[in-house]
């Protein structure tokens, strides 16, 4: 396979040559993902470790904010401030798993939009594809799942709460969140190199986001906003089908997770195209 790095290969840029080639530059886009492996992994590591070298905390960082909302969230509760009906694991579980599930998508947009603008002069010192840089910022949120995933099991423990054995599938089942994840921050990355201040947008919709998606309540059954939230959301039927692995073994809804997977999909393809397309013009930008 040819390497996009060698000093054999020659690429010619010439004014909007992406567009001339229409789709064969999908064939393009993918030989230069799979050329770019070696980097991407280097990247992957790079990132992880920057963002817990000079932590004090270290990775507890990863466990941190689940476990502050979780125990929030069950005060609030047990406190009658927040009525919820009863849930299909006890609360701690039910709030930390929803949790667990929600931050590969909340934490994933997040550093994922970053990623353009955090790697600075290096856009305009090393000539590399500049999308590399999004997908392994998304490394950080598969690493932090990771490190959650046996807290999750201690608290399964602690509650005496025995999962469906079927909850092994989940992190599969979460596969096409992080594509969906990847296709956002390809399109909040740009954003973000243009207008800066869509990183405080982005937080201000991620945390309106949380509550729109069945995070710290049970799926409603009825009413103006079960469509919106049970199935129009596409985190919230990746969320309800992890959670029904873990209850029942089974996915209640397979027709929301097929149209979340769709989703999913189209939302890569677009963001992935989109980065490619403007790409060039990225340096300029940031």
């Amino acid at each position: 396979m040819p390497n996009i790095f060698s000093k054999d290969v020659v690429i010619i840029y010439e004014p909007n040559h992406i567009l001339k080639k229409g789709l064969a530059v999908w064939g393009e886009m993918i030989t230069e993902l799979l050329c770019s492996s070696g980097l991407l992994w280097r990247l992957v590591i790079r990132d992880i470790s920057a963002r817990y070298k000079q932590s004090f905390l270290g990775v507890f960082w990863a466990f941190f904010t689940p476990l502050v909302m979780t125990v929030a969230f069950v005060w609030v509760k047990e406190r009658g401030v927040l009525p919820i009906d009863d849930t299909t694991m006890p609360y701690v579980s039910f709030v930390f798993f929803g949790q667990v599930v929600w931050l590969v998508f909340a934490h994933g947009v997040t550093v994922t939009a970053q990623s353009l603008v955090a790697a600075g002069s290096m856009l305009t010192k090393i000539n590399f594809p500049k999308k590399i840089l999004v997908i392994s910022a998304s490394g950080q949120t598969v690493f932090e799942f990771i490190l959650r995933v046996p807290l999750l099991g201690i608290i399964f423990w602690w509650t005496g709460y025995l999962p469906d054995a079927n909850v092994a599938l989940v992190p599969l089942v979460l596969a096409p969140l992080l594509i969906f994840v990847v296709g956002i921050g390809f399109i909040v990355a740009l954003l973000n190199a243009v207008f800066r201040d869509m990183s405080g947008m982005l937080v201000i919709l991620i945390n309106i986001g949380m509550f729109a998606t069945p995070v710290i309540y049970p799926p409603p059954d009825s009413g103006p906003l079960a469509f919106w939230i049970n199935f129009a959301n596409p985190v919230s039927n990746y969320l309800i089908a992890a959670r029904d692995l873990a209850t029942v073994g089974y996915m209640s809804q397979p027709d929301g997770y097929l149209y979340a997977v769709i989703i999913s999909l189209l939302t890569f393809a677009a963001g992935w195209r989109l980065i490619h397309l403007i790409e060039p013009k990225i340096a300029e930008r940031v």
